[in-house]
């Protein structure tokens, strides 16, 4: 019995200094928060000052102070490359508002361009094009026997060498490749020679509002796994949009990549310090080109700025004017369910009784083909969610059984109003998760006419009834008919669900980190089945991958 009083004693102790340093923590979160001070190094320096102004311009009032950087101890946010992260020390939290990337491109006139784009460089073949001095061929590059020189433009900028030392383990001293003092320099190089090579930063060849590529440049593909040729997963380069969506999702190397973070020793907390992060995550973006960065990609800053919303949320739950109050009664409340434990533990030893102890994993739940429903008489989108005609004429619109077993629990949704009219194809709503959001097109044309409003308030609905009490919107379509048309019946959904289920086991092998042991342990189950809620583990990266692969391109 003493042995259980001592138990119950330290048990009590912890819980009363868990709630006392909770309490301690806001109260020190609550402080300043109508001001903030940041520190920048000298790589963002003008970007920083760009942020500041346009924050304070549309929030006059507010205090915004730039601190010298050796007064970093002192700042509430540091602005910080991959190149000065570690200035920072061991900060808890931070999170990328930018990034430079590295890119070799040519001319698209180039003789040599669909070659080069179908064989992409190694990191081998970068270190020979930077190591050759003008004595590289074509033929080096391409497997053939091409024996044209190769010319060869790097911009003379210090980020862009070490990214290269990174990417090719080579010291900078090594490189021999002709350089250019200024990016103009280094686009009249190539319009005048398209046949030729340049390596530079990404803001060197996009437009001013870097967001889209020059017209007379193309971005050469980088051969990631030294193969020779382009795979599926590495063909993103075609377009800006495509191509900053894979260097967000990383099919692009990280060692080209120079990440901008915002630093803080804990997450922000909510007012200005907060305000101006998200900020930086939206209308901040548009200054990261003319400062010789690249703005996140589509859907990126969204995704980051909800991620950050659900932290501040997890930090200061239940953080009221009542805190300590509550506070307390959790401590009184822990210490009378651990000593009825207690009394029922030295009851049970007491009388010689066996204790069971339940086992601490429980196993993870898998999905199939066979345990998804697919209602008959609903028709079916390959996008994934389903349309209904009432009686009333009015259609009854959701997400199907297959997307929420992916997804796992929805904590929130984005929805639309009573009015709005939407298009087949559309977007209609976005389900989020902890920052990480998929949008949902519509199966229909037409105006909405109701929406769920439980799902604001309990969007787990989704999850456990996506077919009745999970309803997402009634829609007054424009051309049922035709519509209806382009929709599935169960039968042939099933069929296609089949494939769905291939497409996902080949998209979890060739996404960037498929050897990651998470994916052992969480995406398949014994016989092959799949994990429910799979994507549930995994970054909003992963999210946006599956988006594009499942939700864009299986219109």
């Amino acid at each position: 019995m003493n042995r259980v009083l001592l138990f119950v004693f330290c048990l009590t102790m912890l819980q009363t200094g868990i709630v006392s340093g909770q309490m301690k923590g806001r109260e020190s979160a609550g402080k300043d928060l109508n001001k903030v001070s940041v520190v920048t190094m000298p790589e963002t320096d003008d970007l920083t000052a760009q942020w500041i102004d346009g924050f304070r311009s549309g929030n006059p009032g507010t205090e915004v102070r730039i601190l010298p950087s050796e007064q970093n101890s002192n700042a509430d946010i540091w602005f910080l490359t991959d190149h000065s992260a570690g200035s920072a020390g061991e900060a808890a939290w931070r999170m990328v508002v930018g990034r430079e990337v590295i890119v070799p491109v040519t001319g698209t006139a180039s003789s040599y361009l669909t070659e080069i784009q179908g064989a992409g460089i190694s990191p081998e073949k970068f270190l020979n094009i930077l190591s050759s001095a003008g004595s590289l061929e074509w033929g080096q590059l391409l497997a053939n026997d091409n024996n044209v020189p190769v010319s060869v433009w790097i911009l003379d900028d210090k980020s862009v060498s070490l990214a290269l030392s990174r990417f090719t383990g080579a010291d900078q001293a090594f490189f021999k490749a002709s350089s250019v003092k200024t990016p103009d320099e280094l686009i009249s190089q190539l319009k005048s020679n398209p046949d030729a090579i340049a390596i530079c930063r990404l803001s060197d060849v996009t437009d001013p509002a870097g967001m889209s590529f020059l017209k007379d440049i193309a971005i050469i593909p980088v051969d990631v796994n030294n193969n020779g040729h382009s795979e599926y997963f590495e063909q993103f380069y075609a377009d800006y949009g495509s191509f900053t969506r894979g260097v967000y999702i990383g099919k692009y190397p990280k060692t080209l990549c120079n990440n901008i973070y915002a630093v803080t020793a804990t997450v922000p907390a909510a007012g200005i310090q907060s305000d101006l992060l998200r900020y930086i995550l939206d209308d901040g973006q548009k200054f990261l080109a003319g400062a010789g960065f690249s703005p996140l990609a589509r859907g990126e800053g969204i995704a980051r700025s909800e991620a950050l919303l659900a932290d501040q949320t997890i930090i200061t739950a239940g953080s009221t004017g009542t805190s300590s109050l509550r506070g307390w009664l959790w401590v009184i409340a822990v210490i009378v369910a651990v000593s009825v434990v207690a009394f029922a533990l030295y009851q049970v030893t007491r009388t010689g009784a066996e204790v069971t102890v339940a086992p601490s994993r429980i196993p993870m739940a898998a999905f199939s083909l066979k345990t998804l429903v697919t209602p008959a008489g609903i028709l079916f989108d390959r996008g994934h969610s389903w349309a209904f005609m009432e009686k009333n004429g009015i259609v009854k619109v959701g997400i199907d059984d297959f997307l929420q077993h992916i997804t796992g629990p929805i904590t929130r949704v984005k929805m639309k109003s009573p009015g709005e009219k939407v298009h087949k194809g559309d977007h209609l709503l976005s389900l989020i998760q902890r920052g990480k959001q998929l949008n949902i097109k519509s199966p229909v044309s037409g105006k909405i006419v109701a929406r769920n409003e439980q799902l604001l308030g309990d969007s787990d609905i989704l999850n456990s009834s996506p077919y009745d009490e999970g309803w997402i919107y009634g829609i007054e379509p424009e051309n049922w008919e035709r519509d209806s048309r382009l929709l599935n019946f169960a039968g042939k959904y099933a069929d296609y669900l089949k494939e769905e289920f291939a497409r996902i086991r080949d998209f979890l092998s060739v996404v960037p980190g498929h050897n990651d042991l998470r994916y052992a342990h969480v995406v398949l189950q014994d016989g092959g089945e799949l994990k429910d809620g799979l994507l549930e583990e995994f970054g909003p990266e992963l999210w946006e991958e599956f988006q594009v692969r499942f939700l864009e391109m299986s219109r």
